[in-house]
C-alpha cells in the first residue's frame, strides 16, 4: 500500500519561519518541503512517520493515539486527518490535539 503523508503548519506574521520548519523537522523525516507565505507543507511516504511512531512507543501512549487517529479516519476519502501542537513539535514532543485550542495554530497531518 502506497500512502502519501502531508503535514501543513500555518506561519503567522509574529512567528519565525525557521522555527516552524524546525517544528516540522522534529517530528517528520519528510522528502519535500514547500514554503509559502502563510504556511509550510512537508510531504513524504509512510517512512517519514518513523520519528512520530518512535515517540508514541517511547511515551507508551499508542492506545490513546490510536483512539484519536481512528476519530480522524474518513472512510469516504480513505484519509486520516490529525492535528498536532506546533509548540510541542518545536520542543520535540508530540501532542495530538482534538480541538482548535492552540493560539499559534496546529500542524495538520
Amino acid at each position: 500500500m502506497n500512502c502519501e503523508i502531508v503535514a501543513k503548519a500555518p506561519v503567522h506574521p509574529t512567528e519565525d519561519l525557521e522555527k516552524v520548519i524546525k517544528a516540522l523537522s522534529n517530528i517528520f523525516d519528510y522528502d519535500d518541503i514547500l514554503i509559502a507565505e502563510e504556511s509550510v507543507t512537508v510531504k513524504g511516504n509512510t517512512s517519514c512517520l518513523f520519528p512520530f511512531k518512535e515517540f508514541l512507543e517511547k511515551r507508551q501512549i499508542r492506545d490513546t493515539a490510536r483512539k484519536i487517529i481512528l476519530k480522524g479516519w474518513d472512510e469516504e476519502s480513505k484519509t486520516i486527518n490529525l492535528k498536532l501542537s506546533k509548540q510541542a513539535a518545536f520542543a520535540g514532543m508530540i501532542n495530538l490535539v482534538e480541538d482548535d485550542l492552540s493560539p499559534l495554530g496546529e500542524i495538520e497531518l
